[in-house]
């Protein structure tokens, strides 16, 4: 198995925000680099995985209900359709996504201005995981966590695959 790992944040994830790992028998600790896309990928053996994993990490549902709308994260999705295995973990659980806006932090006087409310954005969501084939995770408090499963799971797999080809 190639472990231990790097974990890669992109430069752009706030200081205050995301997640970051320490020393462990599966992961070396986080460097921060710049990613062309995602928040979070791994390095194995010295070699960057970024176009075989990415993760992108959403960390309310007010980010989230901002972002199924903009045009600049359909290019985002669209650079993600280049990336083996993509994955979107969302920090909130779907009776957040349903009830959009109750706990999004908008004031309710201005509910009645919104142009959207909770079910357009699971369909955005249902519609960006056939069109764009990413895996979209509602992961609570637990994003972090989500994101160590992945990576280890990745890393057995392309193992697997690896020694399968030979």
């Amino acid at each position: 198995m190639p472990f231990p790992y790097v974990v890669v944040r992109d430069t752009r994830e706030k200081d205050n925000q995301g997640w970051t790992w320490n020393k462990s028998k599966y992961c070396v600790g986080t460097v921060t680099r710049k990613l062309d896309t995602g928040d979070y990928t791994i390095e194995v053996d010295g070699q960057c995985m970024s176009d075989y994993l990415t993760i992108e990490r959403k960390g309310s549902i007010s980010e989230w209900a901002q972002n199924v709308t903009e045009a600049r994260f359909e290019r985002e999705l669209e650079r993600l359709d280049g990336i083996q295995h993509p994955w979107i973990l969302l920090e909130f659980n779907m009776t957040d996504v349903l009830n959009y806006p109750v706990g999004s932090g908008i004031p309710k006087s201005k509910w009645r201005y919104l142009k959207f409310r909770g079910p357009f954005i699971l369909k955005k969501m249902t519609e960006m995981m056939l069109d764009h084939r990413v895996n979209i995770v509602l992961c609570g408090n637990n994003g972090k966590e989500v994101a160590s499963n992945i990576f280890k799971r990745i890393i057995e797999h392309a193992d697997r695959n690896t020694r399968k080809s030979k």
